[in-house]
């Protein structure tokens, strides 16, 4: 068993049912949202994008939280020729649990992702729910971790080469395709720039908007907690890390305080923003709850690092 403490980040609404996992395995966990989930600025663009679903070819939610935003806002079941690419094991996962939850009847879309299917497979298929094959609508396994890097954005622009065929331009095979890129606010254009370097006509849709949370008497408790907690800080958003580093001035602290601070980080882009604000101690891990489990585990087996 665990005994320690696991700081969350994350927007409260995404935490799940971590508390009673963690807690099994001897972690606490206390929710510390360094960023919370808004609507998008523009709504009227973002219900016209969702509206030209079924005229587009292909959509990429950029993270869990963009899908579930985009799901969420559906009035109708996701349109079958739309394919659908994602970046990050949890995306993915999350694209699955929201396509399972629409009506049986509703055919799935092809889901694409970095990584290679078993040699001699080619594509392998989503899971239907009514136990027969979804012929015609493969899913890349994936590899990699989250949120996407340049890295991971090449890794699916590959991948999204091998799902489609190119049109009848050699130079433009994207010629006459339209696809959809729906994140919060600003983020890396690689895929923008990919897609529309192929001819392809694309549009970037704000799902959600990213909020820094207000300094308040709340917010004050939960930073002394946290700092005081000993325990390990978990990141998934340089976001947060910024954010982090804002609440430090009005709560009369300076980067000093984060120096005796350990923290994971589910990216090394991430990893470097909590070295750069001072973090001790940085550690990689992955995004699913079981490989953060499995970090601690890890770490407590090295006092000697540990406690360093």
């Amino acid at each position: 068993m665990l005994n320690t403490t696991l700081i969350s980040t994350r927007a409260s609404s995404q935490s799940g049912g971590a508390h009673e996992i963690l807690a099994a395995a001897g972690v606490q966990m206390l929710d510390f949202p360094l960023q919370h989930i808004g609507p998008p600025g523009d709504l009227p663009r973002f219900h016209a994008a969702l509206a030209a679903l079924p005229q587009t070819d292909l959509a990429i939610p950029v993270s869990p939280t963009a899908v579930a935003a985009v799901f969420a806002a559906l009035r109708q079941p996701w349109p079958a020729r739309c394919a659908i690419g994602v970046v990050g094991e949890g995306s993915l996962r999350a694209v699955r649990r929201a396509l399972t939850a629409q009506p049986d009847d509703a055919p799935w879309p092809r889901l694409i992702a970095p990584g290679a299917a078993p040699p001699g497979h080619g594509f392998a298929q989503p899971a239907p729910r009514g136990g027969q094959e979804n012929l015609g609508r493969p899913c890349v396994s994936l590899r990699g971790d989250e949120p996407g890097g340049e890295g991971d954005s090449e890794a699916l622009w590959n991948a999204l080469q091998l799902a489609f065929a190119p049109g009848p331009v050699a130079s433009f095979p994207w010629a006459g395709r339209h696809a959809l890129i729906f994140r919060g606010g600003p983020g890396r254009d690689l895929l923008q720039r990919k897609l529309e370097a192929a001819g392809a006509k694309v549009k970037v849709i704000e799902a959600y908007s990213r909020l820094a949370p207000e300094y308040n008497a709340q917010t004050a408790a939960l930073l002394q907690s946290a700092l005081g907690s000993g325990g390990w800080w978990l990141f998934s958003s340089t976001e947060a890390v910024h954010n982090l580093q804002r609440l430090l001035e009005p709560a009369g602290l300076d980067a000093a305080v984060l120096h005796p601070q350990r923290a994971l980080a589910i990216h090394p882009r991430i990893a470097s923003a909590l070295s750069e604000a001072g973090f001790g101690r940085v550690e990689l891990t992955r995004a699913p709850l079981e490989e953060v489990l499995s970090t601690l585990h890890r770490l407590a087996a090295a006092p000697s690092l540990t406690d360093s």
